[in-house]
């Protein structure tokens, strides 16, 4: 498992203070807690279909699944992942316009990409095409009420680069790309799901106020914030992992 304190924020740019905080309140959060939950779910004859699998490289997700399963491919508007390692087939693509046939894949999965389609119900669609029946589909992606979703939305896009650039920890503005938040609340989801024939499990999920981490201070405000409010009202969370599965 890969701790925070091996993760790209406790490079140089952060604080020792906002470290030690960190370690104190976040000692057992983990970094790829969504691939170890996705990776659970894989059998060895399965075909998986990852939509925005990446390059692969840097910073950039990796599921190690290629050795575990009958067929890994992915997709990715990027042309970066047709030299990702780590697929058996790799396609660039939209999520709205899939290169497959009907019924090609028993578990359809995405991290931090719901929030990038800007037609969801046409993704939706597709991914509902091509799983078979019984099939899931897997994805976390951000709470839209969670509040640097809230100020996002409401930012351009050379803003978020902006901020990469000097503050990401290692993300590099490659890695960012617009943000539409029309798949990132609970109502929206299950509308959407329902409608195509998945049936959705939602559940969401903390972590620690990476946003925040400019001081002690603020830090601090993030952690009362988490430990109140969030824990109050679920859907302030940070993230929202969902499983729908294909019933019709």
């Amino acid at each position: 498992m890969q701790s925070y304190e091996k993760s790209p924020y406790f490079d140089g740019r952060l604080r020792p203070g906002i470290k030690r905080l960190w370690q104190q309140f976040y000692p057992n959060n983990y970094t790829d807690a969504f691939e170890r939950h996705v990776a659970s779910l894989v059998k060895p004859d399965m075909k998986v279909l990852e939509i925005g699998a990446g390059s692969g490289s840097g910073l950039q997700n990796v599921f190690a699944l290629k050795a575990h399963c009958a067929f890994y491919a992915g997709v990715d508007l990027d042309p970066r992942v047709l030299d990702n390692p780590y697929l058996d087939y790799a396609q660039v693509a939209d999520a709205s316009r899939l290169p497959f046939k009907d019924a090609a894949f028993d578990l359809v999965f995405h991290k931090m990409v719901a929030e990038h389609l800007e037609d969801p119900q046409a993704a939706l669609i597709e991914t509902a095409r091509v799983l078979k029946t019984g099939g899931q589909l897997i994805f976390e992606t951000p709470s839209r009420f969670y509040y640097p979703m809230l100020i996002a939305r409401v930012t351009p896009t050379w803003f978020h680069r902006f901020y990469v650039r000097y503050f990401a920890s290692g993300r590099t503005e490659n890695e960012v790309f617009p943000t539409y938040y029309r798949l990132n609340d609970r109502r929206t989801i299950e509308m959407l799901c329902r409608e195509v024939g998945l049936e959705p499990t939602i559940t969401f999920h903390s972590t620690p106020p990476g946003y925040l981490r400019f001081s002690v201070v603020t830090f601090l405000l993030g952690v009362f914030y988490e430990r109140s409010l969030e824990r109050r009202f679920p859907a302030l969370r940070a993230r929202i992992w969902v499983s729908a599965q294909k019933t019709a």
